[in-house]
């Protein structure tokens, strides 16, 4: 049996948990990615690659977290498309 949900009708809650759940999974392997690569090149490494580390580490997290807001962005104009019917 198969369940096709539309968030046009219904409970809002429970289908949007499941649609967010793996985005926000993704976004906090990408920052504790960040982390330990930090903690371990703090260990073994000197302050300049620290400070690289650090620097390497926003820049992807801001990359990600754009790329993951834009993805987001064109899910709520393609959502409003598909409740208003009219999907040209």
């Amino acid at each position: 049996m198969e369940r096709n949900i539309d968030f046009t009708s219904g409970k809002i809650v429970g289908p949007l948990l499941r649609f967010v759940g793996p985005v926000l999974f993704a976004l906090f392997l990408q920052s504790m990615y960040g982390a330990v690569d930090l903690m371990i090149v703090g260990k073994f490494a000197e302050a300049a690659d620290v400070s690289a580390v650090a620097t390497g580490s926003q820049i992807m997290m801001t990359i990600t977290g754009l790329i993951s807001s834009l993805a987001m962005g064109m899910t709520i104009l393609i959502g409003e498309k598909i409740g208003e019917k009219k999907p040209e």
